[in-house]
Parts: structure tokens; C-alpha cells; sequence
């Protein structure tokens, strides 16, 4: 996993934009390493607890996704999950190089589906990872070109803790 954390002003450290790109290989034990930077990332920027935890299970599943349907468990291929967060937004970007994101999971993602139903003897255990993240998170983008796959994941958070607007600090001392 490399790192690579910019901010977007150098003055605003304090408060506005961060930005920070992980790189991982393509295996389920490096999603346990990507949930636990970003998890440590939003909570030093004192995200709430459950926008951390939920916001962790989104990225858990498209990357799984890609990992299985994109790279066919191919274990050699990278995954590079950029984060930004804003005053109340957090971004992140899932970007792998399997091939183009099919049509049919394409539609899955951007248009109105019946919502999930609650668990039954029916409901599998597979097969729900897109309609979960659809819950979790305010807007899914896809772009997916030739070479690569973009899923752009935005959530509005809430803080811990909640302060005033313009008083929370971006990084603590």
C-alpha cells in the first residue's frame, strides 16, 4: 500500500479540502489495510462514527466487485482508492484496470431499482453488494473507459461531536 496525501490549498491544512491516494494489490487481505486508513484518516478529521463504519462497508463491497468480477481473482492487478473530503463530503474514488464494467451492472447502478427487501429464506447472501452501497451512499458515478473503471462514491457526513460551521479543524494538533 503506497500513500500519497496532498492537500488541495497547503494553507487550508486547517480547514477545507484533504485528499490522500492508497494503492493496493488485488487481494482480500489488502481491503482490511485500505479500510483501516481510511477509517483512521476520517476519524482524526473527526467524522462520525457511523458515516466511518458505513462509508467503510461501501468501499469493502466495489472493491470486492471488482476483485471477483473485474479481475477474476487474479490476486496481480492494482486497485487505487483515492478519499477527498470537503467541509461536509467525502469522496472516494475506486479505480481498477479490469475490463469495462458491463452494461447490465451498469444499469444495476444508475437507475431506480425496487429498494432492498428485508432478509428472507429467498434472499441470498450474494449478489446485494451494489444495492447496498446504493443505500449507503447520496451519489454513485461510474466511468468506465477502455483501460480502466472509475466508481466514484459521495457521501454528506455528519461529525463527531458536532461544531459550529467554519470552527472544526481539518487536522488536529
Amino acid at each position: 500500500m503506497s500513500p500519497e496525501s496532498t492537500p488541495q490549498n497547503p494553507g487550508s491544512l486547517w480547514r477545507g479540502d484533504f485528499s490522500l491516494t492508497l494503492r493496493i494489490m488485488s487481494r482480500l487481505d489488502q481491503i482490511r489495510l485500505i479500510r483501516a486508513a481510511l477509517a483512521g484518516v476520517m476519524s482524526h478529521l473527526e467524522i462520525a462514527d457511523s458515516d466511518i463504519y458505513s462509508l467503510g462497508l461501501a468501499v469493502t463491497e466495489i472493491i470486492n466487485n471488482s476483485m471477483e468480477h473485474g479481475y477474476k481473482g487474479d490476486e496481480d492487478k492494482e486497485i487505487e482508492v483515492r478519499l477527498h473530503i470537503g467541509d461536509s463530503e467525502v469522496q472516494v474514488d475506486i479505480i481498477d484496470s479490469a475490463p469495462p464494467f458491463p452494461e447490465e451492472e451498469r444499469y444495476r447502478l444508475t437507475n431506480n431499482l425496487k429498494s432492498l427487501e428485508d432478509p428472507s429464506e429467498e434472499w441470498t447472501m450474494r449478489g446485494h453488494g451494489l444495492q447496498i452501497v446504493r443505500r449507503i451512499v447520496d451519489s454513485i458515478m461510474l466511468d468506465t473507459k477502455e483501460d480502466y473503471n472509475c466508481m466514484r462514491l459521495r457521501k454528506i457526513v455528519g461529525m463527531q461531536n458536532a461544531k459550529a460551521e467554519g470552527e472544526r479543524p481539518l487536522m488536529r494538533q
